[in-house]
């Protein structure tokens, strides 16, 4: 077994409330007989028992990437940064869960600043943000011409337009918040301007021009061209295709015919990449946001590609983000043959054909309905609330075997219900 892994033991009963799972209520009986010190507690049955990879290979890459950003900025090596950033995205280059390395590179760089905004927006400060940004952007000044360096300030300014615009829609914003948002995106325009993304072959500038489009008076004219320019550009990162799902979105910049539409066209034209997979990104992308996206959504379609996705990248990372999306995101009471209930239903293959140990932090990480979404933070708090989140899914899951005294145990050969201690 890896350094990194080591066997995990939870117990059936270990869901959390603000979790996503229901604790049991206690009754009367049950809080006179329950012992008060935790050690007394008999060992309770049944058990879900998996390896747990605490520091998968994709969280790795990801904190490399974005640790080396944040560093070569506050050392004011951006030449050596934009370099870094130049490399990596000429050659693509992907984390083992297929994000992009130049796009981390430069979150980092810029997440300083970003946190600087962060603190000032929750203050009420304004001047603040502003007094950030400028300082950041004098980084700009002596390298005006430089693509990564532009990218970097540009994607800082949407940072800032997207904190000023907090879970709210933008028509819903005071006016004050309202200006300070519009004249972010205007400032990350105008420098998309500058440098066109099909001249440099540059997926972050094409990523840019879709990050823009809630600065765009009239949006839905453009949203499906602009994407197709990215997905075009980096066709096999999932998560361009992820965010046309979102942005076809009736709540965005499309309806939920545009997206069935656009989700197809995807399919014929990235097939060599990812089969029919391309359709179930999309959609994947669409009910992480808005489960009404069921309402168009070819369910016979949407498991063909994740057949297909699972086929290209057999890899733990995808077989923990298929889990949590099937088994957690999208998991909802549902009627019997719904499309709903047709993607629910992958959960038990993907755990038995394709899940042989857990990642927490993807787990940590899955939308789920009805909870604001999980920002970057402690790395043991993340573990801890994944651990959570996967094991009380699992063993909800399989509650009428584990119910019975079975055990569930996840092996290098497969998924095993064995019998209780």
């Amino acid at each position: 077994m890896l350094p990194t892994m080591r066997n995990f033991t939870d117990r059936f009963a270990a869901f959390r409330a603000g979790q996503g799972f229901a604790a049991p209520a206690k009754t009367e009986d049950s809080k006179k007989a329950a012992p008060q010190d935790p050690s007394e507690v008999a060992p309770l049955r049944p058990r879900v028992e998996i390896p747990i990879c605490d520091r998968a290979p994709d969280a790795q890459a990801r904190e490399k990437a974005f640790c080396r950003g944040q560093f070569l900025a506050r050392q004011d090596c951006w030449e050596e940064l934009t370099e870094e950033m130049n490399k990596a995205e000429a050659a693509r280059e992907l984390t083992p869960g297929l994000a992009s390395v130049a796009q981390i590179l430069a979150k980092g760089a810029r997440s300083d600043m970003t946190h600087a905004a962060r603190i000032a927006i929750a203050k009420g400060q304004p001047k603040n943000v502003n007094a950030s940004l400028s300082a950041f952007a004098a980084n700009l000044e002596d390298m005006p011409d430089s693509p990564a360096m532009g990218y970097i300030m540009a994607m800082a300014h949407v940072d800032v337009a997207q904190l000023w615009r907090g879970a709210s829609q933008a028509r819903d914003l005071a006016p004050q918040r309202r200006e300070a948002f519009d004249s972010q995106l205007r400032a990350a325009t105008a420098l998309a301007d500058q440098f066109d993304p099909f001249e440099l072959s540059s997926p972050l500038w094409a990523q840019v021009r879709c990050a823009v489009l809630d600065g765009d008076p009239h949006p839905a004219q453009r949203v499906s061209d602009d994407y197709e320019d990215l997905i075009d550009l980096d066709p096999q990162n999932p998560t361009h295709l992820m965010a046309l799902g979102r942005d076809l979105l009736p709540r965005r910049f499309g309806m939920l015919e545009t997206l069935d539409d656009q989700a197809r066209r995807k399919v014929s034209q990235l097939n060599d990449v990812w089969g029919t997979g391309a359709y179930t990104w999309v959609y994947i992308g669409a009910l992480q946001s808005d489960p009404a996206a069921l309402r168009r959504i070819d369910p016979e379609l949407f498991v063909e590609g994740l057949h297909d996705i699972l086929g290209r990248y057999p890899s733990q990372d995808m077989a923990n983000r298929l889990a949590a999306f099937t088994g957690l995101t999208i998991a909802a009471p549902c009627e019997a043959g719904s499309a709903r209930a047709r993607l629910m239903e992958c959960f038990n293959w993907i755990l038995q054909d394709h899940m042989r140990e857990l990642h927490p932090l993807i787990w940590a990480a899955a939308p789920v309905p009805g909870k604001p979404e999980i920002e970057q933070g402690d790395t043991a708090y993340l573990t801890e609330l994944g651990r959570t989140r996967a094991i009380g899914t699992i063993a909800q899951h399989f509650a009428p075997a584990l119910d019975a005294g079975r055990r569930l145990v996840f092996t290098p050969d497969g998924l095993q219900l064995r019998k209780g201690d």
